[in-house]
């Protein structure tokens, strides 16, 4: 997510000719070769191993934050404790207490944030959010939706922290997310919910190098 974060920004003023076009200023990984690597690639000015360096440069106006799920409060908080604005990735919290901690610290603060529910920006769904709105679709009384897509369907893919209970639930969490965040977009809040949930592959390998545990989330 990190590198589509990163070709979004250099693709705004081709895409939004008549809009500011982002400055590049820094991208931080674990990794320095991979930190060095995003910066070449990307055209960023440095790049760094820790990130809470970027938080006391004044040239950096807006954060994306694109680490593991569990990460996400704590660059948060200190993002905007440092009076960025933050493009935070979804799922935003394992829990609904990060989540609400991170809301009322960026209401506190004044500062824009905005989580990367990227398919409801798609022009179709405004429009049918205006439809439903007008009354045009009549009275909608239930909602079902579907995310097809075989995302780490194979049981060959590795254990990674994408299916790891510290990151919230598994494909709940990580793509189910997306079709309660489009439901609430053209409908509002939800009042009930009908669900099944079944863990289709139990059992990943280990990556080699990797210490992380065999069980997996909802996967």
């Amino acid at each position: 997510m990190g590198k589509a974060h990163a070709l979004a920004y250099r693709v705004v003023a081709n895409a939004f000719p008549d809009t500011l076009q982002p400055r590049l200023v820094a991208v931080a990984d674990v990794s320095e070769q991979e930190a060095h690597k995003a910066q070449e690639q990307f055209g960023f000015e440095r790049a760094t191993t820790d990130w809470r360096t970027l938080l006391g440069d004044r040239s950096i106006e807006v954060v994306s934050i694109t680490t593991p799920c569990s990460l996400h409060r704590e660059m948060a908080l200190a993002a905007i404790a440092a009076g960025k604005h933050v493009h935070c990735e979804k799922p935003i919290a394992p829990s609904a207490g990060d989540a609400q901690a991170m809301m009322e610290a960026a209401e506190a603060a004044g500062v824009i944030t905005q989580v990367g529910y990227n398919y409801i920006k798609n022009p179709i769904l405004e429009l049918a959010r205006q439809m439903i709105a007008d009354g045009e679709l009549g009275e909608i009384t239930s909602f079902r939706g579907v995310h097809a897509e075989d995302y780490m369907a194979d049981p060959t893919i590795p254990y990674s922290w994408r299916v790891s209970p510290e990151n919230g639930a598994g494909a709940l969490a990580e793509i189910g997310n997306h079709i309660v965040g489009l439901s609430r977009f053209l409908l509002g809040p939800i009042t009930q919910v009908d669900a099944q949930l079944e863990t289709v592959n139990r059992m990943r390998p280990i990556a080699q190098g990797s210490t992380e545990h065999r069980e997996s989330i909802g996967r």
